[in-house]
């Protein structure tokens, strides 16, 4: 049993639906209480690859939220969500249908008056190229392992935040589709998410024989090393990468390995809400590679206390991240305790 409220704190604010479909929508209520957006993303719920994919079209000019899909049928609850939100169209497009859902749900949807673009491919590597398409400026390319996903999940936010594409690669090879966007890009920077367990040293030596300006790592020994060492990355550049290390009142977004779908979906925090990084966690415990980052950058604990303070997003239910882990997490983000 979990508990369905979305229980706060004073540092943290918890959007809870239920399940990551309900979870979207609750975000996207969060995030569009007083204003419609300009579109929307509906993505597969049950293919995480089209999920973490998508989040790039957050950004600019789309402003979108991402709501949920199955593959052969949408809910009833998120038909009306779209319609409660509705979105003002980006060159008359409301909806952008991201990746394995069936034609029944876009006809479906256009059937109720909406107007539909269908982005998606045979796999999710032509998927996530085909994004691309409807990108502006692609200066900095991320790329995530797509059987071990989850050490790319904190990828999505830099690429809401930024519009900066996520495309998929295997542990041993660059797929055409992923290689066409790089050699298309000329002079790009390549980023990428993992570790020697999921990206083979073939990638690198691959990825040094392309016409690339710059490689970057962003690595870790999991998925909450990774997170918080891309919290903390800037590039050579200084264009790419959160570079959060000074002590300053700093907003996260915390989502569980447990549930990579809230990833996707929270990851619009760091586009329009207080530009938050992700920070991944355990469902019951904060890892203390995340505790002893979020305390080496708050502010210093002084006689009166003065903004920006500390602020925590946790996405999803106690079937996510138990309230224990979330009052742990309150508790590193205070700045009302002297540090340890």
């Amino acid at each position: 049993m979990y508990s369905d409220r979305a229980i706060n704190t004073l540092n943290t604010t918890r959007v809870c639906g239920g399940n990551h479909f309900q979870n979207a929508i609750e975000i996207s209520n969060v995030v569009y209480a007083d204003k419609s957006p300009a579109s929307i993303i509906i993505t597969n719920g049950e293919i995480i690859q089209d999920a973490l994919l998508s989040t790039s079209l957050i950004h600019f000019p789309h402003n979108a939220p991402i709501l949920y899909s199955h593959t052969d049928f949408i809910d009833s609850e998120t038909v009306n969500q779209i319609f409660k939100l509705n979105p003002k169209g980006v060159s008359g497009t409301q909806i952008f249908l991201v990746g394995g859902i069936s034609y029944q749900v876009g006809n479906y949807l256009a059937s109720l008056g909406l107007s539909i673009e269908v982005i998606t491919g045979k796999s999710y590597y032509e998927t996530a190229a085909n994004v691309t398409k409807y990108l502006n400026n692609i200066d900095n390319i991320m790329l995530i392992p797509s059987d071990e996903y989850w050490d790319g999940l904190s990828a999505c936010a830099w690429a809401a935040h930024m519009g900066a594409p996520i495309l998929l690669i295997t542990k041993y090879l660059i797929p055409d589709y992923t290689r066409a966007v790089i050699e298309a890009n000329e002079n790009c920077n390549v980023y990428l998410f993992g570790n020697q367990k999921s990206i083979s040293e073939n990638v690198i030596k691959e990825l040094q024989t392309m016409n690339i300006k710059y490689i970057g790592i962003i690595t870790g020994n999991n998925p909450y090393d990774i997170a918080v060492n891309f919290a903390k990355y800037k590039s050579p550049d200084g264009k790419f990468g959160w570079g959060k290390t000074d002590r300053n009142g700093h907003a996260f977004t915390f989502t569980s390995a447990e549930n990579p779908f809230n990833d996707a979906v929270g990851s619009i925090f760091a586009h329009l809400g207080k530009h938050s990084p992700t920070l991944v966690i355990k469902r019951d415990e904060l890892p203390e590679v995340t505790y002893h980052y979020i305390e080496s950058v708050k502010p210093i604990l002084k006689e009166e206390p003065i903004p920006p303070y500390m602020h925590g997003w946790i996405i999803g239910c106690e079937n996510d991240i138990t309230y224990s882990t979330q009052i742990e997490i309150e508790k590193a983000l205070s700045i009302d305790k002297p540090h340890k």
